[in-house]
């Protein structure tokens, strides 16, 4: 499995479209670190503004992404009229989750320059336009693809210096995450991964922070403890969601979890959705 494909089958989203047509109002988004919010500008002018970042103004058909929901105000000037298709994109955990954590807060893609998403738009605005049955769970596949393709486009532009996706396009480091990611359960240390990627163990230390932005060993515990919510939720006992996380008992994955999470394990699995994330 490639890299993207391994990381996304891992930390999966599903998009819901909530609106498609035209638009001649203002909609205001709360801050909201659940789920994120995409919006296609088919023809604006549509007006993005922001509590602590400049406005942004949209003239030409554009993708406009907040991935952990940053609160946001769209308007359209007053006399003019703009077409749009928004949704919402959950993401398993919320803004835990690590694909939304390492995308920028709000993303822009002008469509126009990104010919990859070509074919998916075309058929994206297609299915909007028409009024066929089934239109509204193809449109948030399409969406879902989408997503997907923004991913790689991130991932191979090198657009991020640093992060996970950074790490990932990295020859050597990426041996290592896809190990963390792939193989959990694994007694990993410094020494195990700086073989993995090849690398001395200080240069191999040194790089990672520099690229992922964080030590290898805090990435593999922030990577093990995202499975473990993930298989709490699904009910699988405590004792043997240490064992499938890499924990040498239930009593120390307790209290790793219990450090990270603020809550227990089994607090956890009995918590409402959303209410622990």
């Amino acid at each position: 499995m490639d890299k993207i494909s391994s990381l996304i089958g891992r930390h999966t989203f599903n998009a819901r479209v909530f609106f498609n047509g035209d638009f001649c109002d203002t909609n205001e988004f709360v801050e909201d670190d659940k789920s994120g919010h995409l919006h296609l500008v088919r023809k604006g002018p549509v007006i993005f503004s922001h509590r602590e970042a400049p406005a942004i103004r949209i003239d030409e058909p554009t993708m406009i992404y907040y991935p952990r929901g940053t609160g946001h105000r769209l308007q359209v000037p007053e006399g003019e009229s703009a077409t749009l298709l928004c949704a919402t994109i959950s993401f398993q955990d919320g803004s835990q989750n690590l694909l939304a954590r390492v995308l920028p807060e709000c993303l822009r893609l002008p469509l126009a320059e990104r010919a990859m998403l070509g074919a998916t738009l075309e058929l994206l605005f297609a299915e909007a336009s028409a009024a066929a049955a089934g239109r509204d769970v193809i449109l948030d596949r399409l969406c879902d693809v989408l997503m997907v393709q923004m991913i790689r486009y991130q991932f191979e532009s090198g657009a991020m210096p640093t992060g996970l996706l950074a790490g990932l396009a990295d020859k050597q480091l990426s041996l290592a995450l896809v190990a963390m990611h792939e193989r959990p359960q694994e007694p990993w240390d410094l020494h195990s991964l700086a073989g993995v990627a090849c690398m001395s163990r200080t240069r191999f230390a040194e790089h990672f922070r520099a690229i992922v932005g964080t030590a290898p060993g805090e990435y593999l515990t922030q990577c093990r403890i995202r499975l473990a919510r993930h298989l709490l939720r699904q009910g699988t006992p405590v004792k043997a969601v240490s064992a499938k996380t890499g924990y040498a008992s239930a009593a120390a994955f307790t209290r790793a979890f219990t450090k990270y999470a603020g809550m227990s394990p089994r607090q956890w699995g009995r918590a409402p959705d959303g209410a622990a994330d």
